[in-house]
């Protein structure tokens, strides 16, 4: 009777193992392989997610929409982070609309891949999620897409145009970054900021229409966009952010905003066909080298709310040579003007009280400086060229000229003179 009873749990168990238990120890493995394509398993929400192969995928994959494993049917809804991450054969992927969420860097380093298309339910895509496809040329998406990650198509270097989904409002930090043949982009009306380095380093990109309702932009949006030639700040922005256009050596016009106040450090520095430059009066402050190298800069027009022109501002600006200080203008910062070879007269501002070291070095043709204070501004022995010291004159009012020859610092000055 033992005997039976044992013999039959025994059938018992081995019945268990033969119907569920060969699925469930199936299914309770973390992966499985259908058609070359490797799924993570979800046995109780009997779902499946794309996930990383043991070897790179390579040529023309197609994500269905359900597989089988052991006679079990698994809805295919997701795509892992990292699923096809540096597959350098990988040519095309087709993405099934049953696809609703997509990983992070999920294509990343698919340098064969030409085209993909997002599933219409997707509303949200990654960061770095084509990041470094140098052969992406056209990714189409729904507009109902309205966030986008950072870094999302850096270095593309294949993509030409791209029109960003209606319903975003801000584009994400290095978005387009080093995207070298983008020429067009389409910004929707929608967008309200436009974050660091997003086009840096497009340097086929000549031309973008910023919508009006932008009202800031991120440091480097545009640093180092070597063609591109002109730009219009919306009438909301207030900012020039640091670096915003480093490097954009074919930068010749940009029209200011009236409510711009402050612009940032190296905001325009080696914009080198920059030839004029209007500072609207709301502008407060400037950041050290914000022009510096603007190698065909002429002219420039100071507000007269500008205070303090800081280190380095408009160092090598060799053509500048229109030069009108602000009549509130209190310091100058070292090397401000170094380098300005082209100019050949200045006139000191009432209101100036220092003028630091190197601020005016290497201006060989400043042959005229005018000094209408009978104190005059503290000044160190750099402050401007020996050319200038042995060769320029300093024209002081009348009765002044004593004070600057009694200066330690002006006394250097072999020709100061009494004006008329």
């Amino acid at each position: 009777m033992k005997a039976l009873r044992k013999n039959l749990l025994t059938l018992f168990v081995l019945s268990l193992c033969t119907t569920a238990g060969a699925i469930d120890i199936k299914l309770k493995k973390d992966k499985a392989t259908v058609d070359g394509v490797t799924y993570a398993i979800n046995a109780k929400k009997q779902t499946a997610q794309v996930v990383k192969g043991q070897e790179p995928y390579v040529g023309d994959i197609v994500i269905p929409e359900k597989v089988v494993v052991d006679s079990v049917t698994l809805y295919v809804e997701e795509i892992a982070s990292g699923a096809f991450k540096a597959c350098p054969g990988l040519t095309s992927v087709t993405i099934p609309e049953c696809i609703t969420k997509i990983g992070s860097s999920a294509f990343e380093g698919c340098s064969s891949l030409t085209e993909v298309t997002i599933p219409s339910r997707i509303k949200e895509l990654p960061s770095d999620l084509f990041k470094s496809c140098a052969s992406l040329t056209r990714v189409n998406m729904s507009d109902a897409v309205n966030k986008m990650g950072s870094d999302i198509f850096q270095d593309c270097k294949s993509l030409t145009d791209f029109e960003i989904p209606s319903a975003m409002t801000e584009i994400p930090i290095s978005m387009f970054e080093g995207c070298s043949e983008l020429r067009h982009v389409t910004i929707p009306t929608g967008v309200k900021k436009i974050g660091t380095n997003a086009f840096a380093n497009c340097s086929s990109l000549e031309y973008i229409d910023i919508p009006t309702g932008v009202s800031s932009f991120g440091s480097s949006a545009f640093k180092g966009c070597g063609n591109l030639i002109e730009f219009h700040f919306p009438a909301g922005v207030s900012t020039v952010e640091d670096n915003m256009f480093r490097g954009c050596v074919g930068l010749k016009t940009v029209e200011m905003s009236n409510a711009i106040s402050k612009i940032e450090h190296d905001a325009f520095n080696g914009c080198t066909s920059l030839e004029a430059i209007e500072l609207s009066n709301s502008i407060s402050s400037l950041g050290s080298s914000a022009f510096e190298g603007c190698a065909s800069l002429q002219s420039v027009r100071f507000p007269n709310s500008i205070k303090e022109i800081p280190s380095s501002a408009f160092k090598n600006c060799s053509s500048l040579k229109d030069l009108e200080l602000p009549t509130a203008l209190q310091k100058i910062g070292s090397s401000a003007f170094e380098g300005c070879a082209s100019i050949t007269t200045l006139t000191l501002p009432l209101a100036l009280k220092e003028i630091n070291g190197n601020a005016f070095d290497k201006c060989n043709s400043l042959m005229d400086i005018y000094c209408n204070s009978a104190t005059p501004v503290k000044i160190s022995g750099s402050s401007f060229s020996k050319t200038t010291m042995k060769e320029g004159i300093v024209h002081v009012k009348k009765g002044y000229a004593t004070n600057y020859n009694l200066h330690k610092d002006w006394k250097k000055f072999l020709n100061i003179i009494n004006q008329e």
